[in-house]
C-alpha cells in the first residue's frame, strides 16, 4: 500500500516508467514556465524543484491534468485518503514564510504576504528555529501543510514580529502545564484542577456541559469521561486509540520519547475545533495528560493515562492487548 513515506517516490517512479523518454522535450518545452527559473540554486536543487513542479503543478495539455493527478486516476494502490491529499498538492503556496513557533515536527508559519497562518508538518526532524524567514513553497496535505520546496532560510534579528513573541509566550505557558509533577496514584480530578481555566472552559464546550464554578466543571468533565467513555473513544481516530492501547500496555505510563512517532501539536490557546494531532486530541478529550514523573532519582516527561479509566481501556481494547 502507498503511504505517506513512498507516496513522492512511487510517482516518480511512475512518471519517470510514462515520460522518462520524453524528459528532455519536456524540459525544453516548459522551462520557461517554471516560477523559479531565474532563482539562484545549487544545480541538483534547482532540478529538483523544476521536476517538483512538473509533476505536481503543470497541467499537461495532452491529458488536462497534472502527473500527479493522473497518477492517481491510473493508481489503484491509494487510499481514498491518500487520493486526497495527493489531489491538494497542487495548490501551492508561494512567499516568504516566518517561522512563529516549533513543536516537534511542526511548524506555525505566517506568510509574509497575506499575513495567513499555517500549520507546517516537516517530514524529518530539522533544526530551523522561531524567527526564521523561509522562501519556499508549501502545500495543503491533509490536516497540515508539507513544504514544497525550500530555497532560502535566514535568520533576522531586526524582525521582531509580535506573532513570533506571542509564540515564544504560547510555548513558554504550555511547558509549564507540561511540568505538572505527577504520582502513580493521580486523579483525574486532581489534575484538572491544575489546568487553566480555558483549558476547562473548552473542555466543557466541548463535552456540551453548562456549569459555572471550575471546581463543578472539573467534576462534571470527569464524570462525562468515566461514564461515556465507551462512545468517546469510538469517535476517535484510528491512530489516537492506537496510542492509548499503547500506553495502556505499559501499564498507563509511558515516558514521552516512546511516542514520538505521533502528532502532539498543541497550542497553549485552544481554538474552536478539536486538533488535528493525534495525542493533542487525547489530551483536549482528558484521556491523556502530559506531565512529569519521577524515575529513580530523576524526573522525565510522561504521558499518562488517568487511572479512572485504565480498566475500561483494557475492556475496550481487549482484543489488541
Amino acid at each position: 500500500m502507498i503511504d505517506e513515506e513512498n507516496l513522492n517516490q512511487t510517482i516518480f517512479e511512475y512518471a519517470d516508467e510514462k515520460y522518462g523518454e520524453q524528459s528532455k522535450i519536456l524540459f525544453q518545452k516548459y522551462i520557461d514556465e517554471f516560477p523559479e527559473k531565474d532563482l539562484e540554486m545549487p544545480n541538483e536543487t534547482w532540478h529538483n524543484n523544476f521536476l517538483a513542479w512538473l509533476l505536481f503543478e503543470k497541467v499537461l495539455p495532452e491529458t488536462g491534468m497534472t502527473i500527479a493527478e493522473e497518477f492517481v486516476e491510473n493508481t489503484t494502490d491509494l487510499s481514498p485518503e491518500m487520493k486526497e491529499k495527493v489531489l491538494q498538492i497542487k495548490y501551492i503556496i508561494r512567499s516568504k514564510f516566518l517561522v512563529i513557533s516549533k513543536k516537534g515536527l511542526i511548524l506555525k508559519v505566517k506568510d509574509m504576504k497575506t499575513k495567513d497562518v499555517y500549520n507546517v508538518k516537516l517530514c524529518s526532524t530539522h533544526p530551523v528555529s522561531p524567527n526564521t524567514l523561509i522562501t519556499g513553497r508549501i502545500h495543503p496535505f491533509g490536516e497540515y501543510y508539507r513544504f514544497a520546496g525550500v530555497f532560502q532560510m535566514s535568520i533576522s534579528p531586526l524582525i521582531l514580529d509580535p506573532d513570533v513573541l506571542f509564540g515564544a509566550h504560547e510555548n513558554a505557558e504550555l511547558k509549564r502545564f507540561e511540568s505538572i509533577l505527577l504520582r502513580r496514584s493521580s486523579s483525574l480530578q486532581t489534575i484538572l484542577n491544575k489546568y487553566p481555566h480555558h483549558w476547562i472552559d473548552w473542555m466543557c464546550k466541548d463535552y456540551g456541559l453548562n456549569e459555572r464554578l471550575k471546581k463543578e466543571k472539573v467534576r462534571e468533565i470527569k464524570h462525562k469521561i468515566v461514564n461515556d467513555l465507551p462512545q468517546i473513544v469510538s469517535n476517535l481516530p484510528e491512530k489516537s486509540k492506537e496510542v492509548l492501547v499503547f500506553c495502556i500496555k505499559q501499564g498507563g505510563v509511558v515516558k514521552y520519547g516512546q511516542l514520538k512517532n505521533y502528532d502532539d501539536d498543541m497550542d497553549f490557546f485552544w481554538n474552536d475545533k478539536n486538533t488535528p494531532s493525534t495525542i493533542g486530541l487525547l489530551r483536549q478529550k482528558g484521556l491523556m495528560i502530559v506531565g512529569k514523573m519521577v524515575f529513580g532519582e530523576r524526573q522525565f516527561k510522561v504521558a499518562f493515562i488517568p487511572i479512572e479509566i485504565r480498566d475500561c481501556l483494557k475492556s475496550l481494547f481487549s482484543t489488541q492487548m
